[in-house]
């Protein structure tokens, strides 16, 4: 039995990081900005923070319905940090 949960834990994390994946893609610009401002490379608002927070919880626990919320929003709060913290083109 715990050779079954260890493989479906697996799986639920692989799924939620595949989800996340594709949630977030690398945009490239179309052409390069003519100046870099500091207005710019301002850090993401607190209302960003949350959207992207809130995203994640709803797309992880959809694709993860028996995981527990605890560790949904565990995985969830290292993923947008791992975001925010890649720099942005």
């Amino acid at each position: 039995m715990r050779r079954l949960s260890a493989v479906f834990a697996l799986t639920a994390l692989g799924a939620a990081t595949i989800a996340l994946a594709q949630q977030y893609p690398q945009q490239t610009p179309t052409s390069p900005p003519a100046s870099t401002s500091q207005q710019e490379q301002t850090s993401p608002s607190k209302a960003d923070k949350e959207a992207l927070m809130k995203d994640c919880l709803t797309k992880v626990q959809a694709a993860n319905p028996n995981a527990s919320e605890s560790k949904v929003k565990a995985y969830c709060d290292q993923k947008v940090k791992e975001y925010l913290a890649t720099p942005q083109k």
